[in-house]
């Protein structure tokens, strides 16, 4: 029996499905290096700055004449009798801070925007109308330094949006709500100081809430009045979204890989085949060793009519029917036996080969 031998093909065989394993784990590493290869954005940038921003709205609701207050005007986050409303002034804030020195420009305006609002079938307030009157146009202001602020006053005449938005309501016949937007819009664009390049270019838009056609009113902001951004290096060059490197490298991998593959696959099946071969041939030796004897020798069959056995079942069957030993002789190391019964003339053979795997042995 050859039992180290089919224990030594099996070790064999785990190892080359090891190996393969390690080889796809290759592959996919060098498939990975090309696409990071090509998608360098996350790992190569390069901050050049980041800035703070601050903005709110300061107002003071200004009275008519009346004898129940005593002073001109009631300050912030208040509610508000709409009749005594005189009008609002207001003060539109925006500071910006940067961590370096810029070469900027900036511009703002300031509008009013009278909304009308109707309540949908859904519950939810649609637009049915709106107009922006500008109230500010600042010009293109430019400055070099790490901060710049805006701070522009304005009037807002609350009682002309009113009236206007009452006369709509009437005119139309429609229940609708209203309110004006005021609104201040910021353009920044900015870059190191020194540099020709604008790396920031950004638009705020801030907006304070005032509610019409109310017989009390609180006014509401609507915006966030800080934030911290970080600006990066611009990269719109080809060559800047691709790590040659990182793609050669991850190619000779996968090519590595695809052929270690290939080289291992084949040795995998070469060694299945031969493994399988010992088994069949050990397993037979051992349930049959009784009646079967081992010769060294390739007997000479040119003068016995040969009948070819295609299971080694059927040559048990033969040599319990003529109780003539079964001979086995390997022709081919590993991978080619032959189990022959000679009898009156004739020999019955039945070849075990590599390619022989489909018959169960009898246990």
């Amino acid at each position: 029996m050859k039992k180290n031998d089919e224990n030594k093909t099996i070790f064999k065989q785990w190892t080359s499905v090891l190996l393969i394993i390690g080889v796809f784990a290759i592959f996919i590493s060098g498939f990975c290096l090309v696409v990071s290869g090509f998608n360098p954005e996350e790992s190569s940038k390069k901050e050049l700055y980041s800035y703070d921003y601050n903005t709110n709205f300061d107002y003071k609701v200004y009275l008519k004449e009346n004898n129940f207050f005593n002073t001109e005007y009631l300050g912030m986050n208040k509610q508000y009798i709409a009749s005594l409303i005189d009008r609002i002034e207001v003060t539109a804030n925006y500071d910006f801070t940067s961590t370096k020195d810029l070469d900027y420009t900036y511009s703002y305006s300031i509008t009013a925007t009278p909304k009308g609002l109707y309540e949908g079938s859904d519950g939810k307030s649609v637009e049915v109308w709106s107009r922006a009157y500008p109230l500010f146009n600042s010009e293109t202001i430019s400055g070099t330094g790490k901060k710049f602020s805006i701070s522009q006053p304005i009037t807002l005449d609350y009682n002309s949006y009113n009236d206007l938005m009452t006369n709509f309501r009437e005119q139309f016949g429609l229940s609708v709500d209203a309110r004006v937007d005021l609104t201040l819009n910021v353009n920044i664009n900015a870059g190191l100081a020194g540099s020709d390049t604008k790396d920031l270019s950004k638009s705020e838009k801030i907006n304070l809430k005032v509610p019409l056609l109310q017989q009390t009113i609180q006014i509401n902001p609507d915006y966030v009045n800080t934030g911290h951004e970080t600006v990066y290096e611009n990269q719109n060059a080809t060559e800047s979204n691709i790590n040659i490197p990182y793609i050669l490298f991850g190619i000779v991998l996968m090519v590595f890989a695809v052929v270690g593959f290939v080289i291992l696959l084949r040795k995998l099946l070469v060694i299945t085949k031969k493994s399988e071969y010992l088994i069949n041939y050990n397993k037979i030796l051992k349930d049959y060793g009784d009646i079967i004897a081992e010769t060294r020798n390739v007997p000479d069959l040119s003068n016995y009519e040969v009948i070819r056995v295609k299971d080694f079942n059927e040559l048990v069957d033969i040599e319990e029917e003529l109780h003539s030993p079964i001979i086995c002789c390997e022709i081919k190391p590993d991978s080619e036996c032959w189990f022959i019964i000679i009898n009156s003339g004739v020999a019955y053979k039945f070849a075990l080969t590599q390619e022989y795997f489909e018959h169960l042995i009898r246990d």
